[in-house]
């Protein structure tokens, strides 16, 4: 009966050494599920807080979008403007050794002009000279008997 007794009592302290342990991966699991549930928890409120954001993005997004149009708008138009600058320059390109011709004409003109002028203030004075001359021998002719 001693012996049974002692064959009971290690077999219960067996049961009982097996249940401390399953006391103790059971404390460790339940650990381990409380931390798991708490970063899940952390995780939740922030995916709640970036939902809430999600309409914010969009909406920036939006604007984004359509700044970019208007952006691509205002290129487009500016592509244009400078394609027809550019055109404009060419001609004007062209037409500079045109002018440059008509400025130095203008410059021969401006030249041979004031040689005309020179000209006819000197024909001028001849002419004064010899209408002194002419009355001059009028009045030779005038005061000669005869």
């Amino acid at each position: 009966m001693l012996e049974d007794v002692k064959s009971k009592e290690e077999k219960h302290k067996s049961i009982v050494k097996g249940l401390e342990l399953k006391l103790k991966v059971s404390a460790y699991e339940k650990q381990q599920v409380t931390e798991e549930t708490s970063s899940l928890r952390i995780q939740l409120l922030k995916t709640s807080l970036l939902q809430d954001e999600i309409p914010d993005l969009k909406r920036s997004l939006n604007e984004v979008k359509f700044e970019n149009k208007k952006l691509e708008s205002s290129l487009h138009i500016l592509s244009g403007d400078n394609k027809e600058l550019k055109a404009e320059k060419i001609l004007s390109m062209q037409e500079i050794p045109d002018m440059q011709r008509a400025i130095a004409e203008i410059g021969d003109c401006r030249h041979g002009k004031v040689s005309l002028e020179e000209k006819l203030f000197r024909l001028e004075g001849d002419l004064t000279a010899r209408k002194a001359i002419g009355a001059q021998d009028a009045e030779l002719k005038m005061s000669l008997p005869g």
